[in-house]
């Protein structure tokens, strides 16, 4: 029995975990009528696949000829677009909000059939935790919104799964991924991680720059509708934002906050070189697993600096879960306790919501907190994470000298 155990591929356990979480939602939505998605730590919307109700009904004004961006007179919530201007163009297919639920579902489907598939063989007790983290309340708040995030994951994954063949058609996806929505760009630090995908590197981010150049002016109006909140949000603005709604007095002023935004990240930058500094492992790496960690961990890294961000995209960590339970079990880590970031990351994917699942009348004590404490657990990993990068980026520059 024990033999099997081992021999047993994690992904049918993490699998195994998702197919029960989910049959148990749905048996009882079909006893009650509802899903109980607060139960589970989500947030539920309104309506179901509230987000992706934005894009399907700005198709339907498209295809009556109103205009949708950034205002969207179609929308059931009345909510600015906040999505790149190509997306209602994608109307032209003939869908419209009637089509939301299907389309919805089919978006979960491809969300995590390529968080299964990038990981590649997994071993049991990775699989236990890699499924702990696929129904966590951070990734499924994309999952009940119908987030368009999750297809960009998608496309991400096939860009990390195809890089390792051929660079070029591994920069296709990240490529689209960053034109859909601009953040997914800096997953092209996947191609800086040989010397033979820096051809590909290279063009890939002269296509994204004159895709931005292009659209700029788009760019500055979504950062103006984008909402900034703090509950089920991360990012660098959020711990500023929290800091000066709980009443941190040296936090109001525009320019009081835009300096502690730059203290934190100051501080965190700083502690990743001491992680640096520290660390003592090669970063030995099966191939695949080092592709998605940087993948995920510079989307994560650079969604943290430049914005608040609602914490389903933190479903990209998923991404670094293979290779830190690598480093936790092996070692080789760049940076030290990659245990501890391991923890770190899924506890930060439960714990980040507007209800976290906490038992024993926690629930209430925690959210009632006036700082949020999953932010503090958010700047850590950008510690973390920036340090590992970081170790990744200076040997790839060393190899590339010593071949020179």
């Amino acid at each position: 029995m024990r033999r099997r155990l081992r021999d047993l591929d994690g992904r049918v356990l993490a699998g195994a975990i998702l197919v029960v979480f989910l049959v148990v939602l749905l048996s009882f939505r079909a006893a009650n009528g509802t899903t109980p998605w607060a139960h589970v730590g989500v947030e539920p919307g309104d309506k179901s696949f509230a987000d992706l109700r934005s894009v399907t009904s700005a198709w339907d004004c498209q295809r009556k000829g109103i205009q949708a961006f950034p205002n969207n007179p179609c929308d059931p919530f009345h909510r600015p677009a906040n999505y790149p201007r190509i997306w209602i163009q994608l109307g032209r297919v003939g869908l419209g909000e009637g089509d939301t639920v299907p389309l919805g579902i089919a978006i979960a489907v491809l969300f995590f059939v390529s968080a299964l598939a990038v990981t590649g063989p997994l071993k049991p007790w990775e699989g236990a935790v890699y499924g702990a983290a696929l129904i966590a309340p951070a990734t499924m708040l994309g999952v009940e919104r119908g987030n368009v995030d999750l297809i960009v994951f998608a496309l991400v994954v096939l860009g990390v799964l195809l890089v390792r063949r051929n660079a070029w058609a591994g920069a296709a996806p990240i490529v689209l991924a960053g034109i859909l929505k601009l953040f997914p760009a800096f997953a092209v630090v996947v191609l800086l991680r040989l010397r033979r995908r820096w051809p590909a590197a290279l063009a890939s981010i002269v296509v994204l720059g004159v895709y931005v150049l292009a659209t700029l002016q788009d760019i500055r109006t979504l950062r103006h509708v984008i909402p900034r909140v703090v509950v089920n949000s991360y990012g660098a603005g959020v711990v500023v934002e929290a800091l000066r709604l709980a009443g941190v007095s040296w936090v109001q002023t525009a320019a009081e906050v835009r300096y502690v935004r730059i203290a934190v990240i100051g501080l965190a930058a700083l502690l990743a070189l001491a992680l640096l500094v520290a660390g003592r492992g090669d970063g030995g790496f099966d191939a695949r697993r080092i592709d998605a960690f940087w993948a995920g961990a510079a989307i994560y890294l650079g969604t943290y600096v430049f914005g608040n961000n609602f914490d389903y995209r933190l479903a990209f960590l998923l991404l670094c879960i293979p290779q830190l339970c690598a480093w936790s079990q092996r070692g080789g880590s760049p940076a030290p306790w990659p245990a501890a970031a391991l923890g770190a990351l899924v506890t930060t994917l439960w714990l980040s919501s507007a209800v976290p699942p906490l038992p024993f009348g926690l629930q209430s004590w925690y959210v009632k907190l006036s700082f949020p404490p999953e932010e503090v657990l958010n700047w850590l990993l950008f510690a973390w994470l920036g340090a590992a990068l970081a170790a990744g980026l200076l040997t790839a520059v060393r190899r590339r000298a010593y071949s020179a």
